[in-house]
């Protein structure tokens, strides 16, 4: 069997990398405080052109954490979508070592669908949202200042692991780091966001929290009673309600890979949202509601014992997208983690004798970030030389690691994560 695709064909074949963008796109934690400080504009990293940063920002959600929401209103915040910041996976392990593009598939197998494990569940994208309709997402990431204002930057270094031909790249976030990812949805051409996932680094850890409009269904139950008190006159208000206030029992369901090393194995409640048959009311739930967090909560508890983290729906239009899958996710550290700590692992530890090849994407648990420069990220199978992005670099976002320079316990390495 060949390993690969031939220069000629390949050059042909190349995908265009990024994920789904919006039309106008195109046109109470325990980690480490957060240390923001008035900076000049001219300070600030962008990797977009000003315009779509202000945009996106303006769609980050309010907040009912103090310190998250520092976080998001400062002018240092780092915003990013898959545009900016394609998903690239290193290989170091054969003939065409390097940083490849998720979208590409290096496979010369025509019945090897993508020749990496990134574009498969349970790395696609973020979790739950594998099956999800008409969503997009954008992240961002903090980093910690010193005394003088000065970011505290990610470190890079270079690391082998076992059976590469070559050695690759790890790096590591500083402890003080802030990583979120914005989960966000359109309708009648407006986008609204629907959840916000945050990632604190500790010294040698994550926290995590998720902050949503309406963590467990009785504040669904709430919000709705305010915003329509005419609810028990409209019948699709008064089914949702009672739904969601006496859910009955809840039929229990297992998502799980398909991969003979499991990554995801859960069995959870499902909920399923009725439709409200009111748009502007779904609206006004997502755009005039503080986002509070969902940190070790249930959306909501069936009779029968069964619960779930999230609720999901087949309605066009929701407080979640059609076909999420969240609810299958706790939202605490360990839970999250199944997933994260996967990152910069051989694809062949999860499913040996495939015609895959590469790592899976990211380092220091975090799967959306890379320091490498665009123009070193192959998308047609060629080896390109590795270079770090210039502008992380001259932003002071990024440094090669030096022990005697960068503090040993501010990047503690993560247990059971791959360096």
């Amino acid at each position: 069997m060949a390993r690969y695709v031939l220069p000629m064909i390949v050059a042909i074949a190349q995908l265009v990398a990024g994920g789904r963008l919006p039309a106008a796109m195109t046109g109470g934690q325990d980690g480490q405080e957060a240390d923001v400080k008035d900076v000049k504009d001219e300070a600030r990293l962008r990797l977009m052109p000003e315009r779509n940063e202000k945009w996106l920002r303006g769609c980050l959600p309010k907040v009912d954490d103090e310190r998250v929401q520092k976080v998001l209103d400062d002018p240092r915040l780092i915003v990013y979508t898959d545009r900016e910041m394609p998903k690239a996976y290193q290989f170091w392990d054969g003939l065409m070592p390097g940083v490849h593009r998720a979208s590409y598939n290096i496979s010369a197998n025509s019945s090897e669908p993508f020749g990496n494990g990134n574009r498969e569940f349970p790395w696609a994208g973020p979790a739950g949202t594998h099956k999800a309709r008409n969503m997009w997402v954008f992240r961002f990431i903090h980093l910690p200042q010193d005394e003088n204002g000065k970011l505290t930057p990610i470190v890079w270094f270079r690391t082998r692991l076992s059976g590469d031909s070559n050695p690759g790249y790890g790096w590591r976030f500083p402890a003080g780091a802030v990583v979120g990812e914005v989960l966000m949805m359109r309708q009648d051409g407006v986008d609204y966001c629907f959840e916000l996932r945050v990632r604190f680094r500790e010294e040698g850890n994550w926290a995590v929290d998720v902050f949503r409009p309406f963590p467990r269904a009785e504040d669904l139950v709430k919000r709705i009673q305010e915003l329509r008190p005419d609810w028990e006159e409209r019948p699709a208000l008064k089914n949702a309600i009672d739904s969601l206030s006496d859910p009955g029992p809840l039929p229990e369901t297992q998502l799980v890979d398909n991969h003979p090393r499991k990554t995801f194995k859960q069995t959870m409640g499902v909920h399923e949202l009725p439709a409200l048959e009111d748009d502007r009311l779904i609206k006004e739930l997502l755009s005039q509601t503080v986002f509070r967090s969902a940190l070790g909560e249930y959306w909501i508890e069936g009779s029968n014992g069964a619960v779930t983290a999230a609720p999901t729906t087949d309605a066009q239009f929701h407080i979640v997208p059609a076909g999420y899958q969240a609810g299958f996710v706790d939202v605490d550290r360990i839970s999250c983690m199944r997933c994260h700590e996967s990152v910069n692992q051989p694809v062949s530890r999860f499913q040996a004798g495939r015609d895959w090849y590469g790592r899976i994407r990211g380092s220091d648990g975090i799967f959306s970030f890379h320091p490498f420069d665009p123009s070193c990220v192959s998308g047609n199978g060629y080896s390109q030389p590795v270079k770090m992005r210039t502008e992380l670099v001259s932003a002071g976002v990024i440094e090669k690691y030096d022990p005697e320079k960068h503090d040993k316990l501010r990047y503690a390495q993560v247990p059971r994560l791959v360096e």
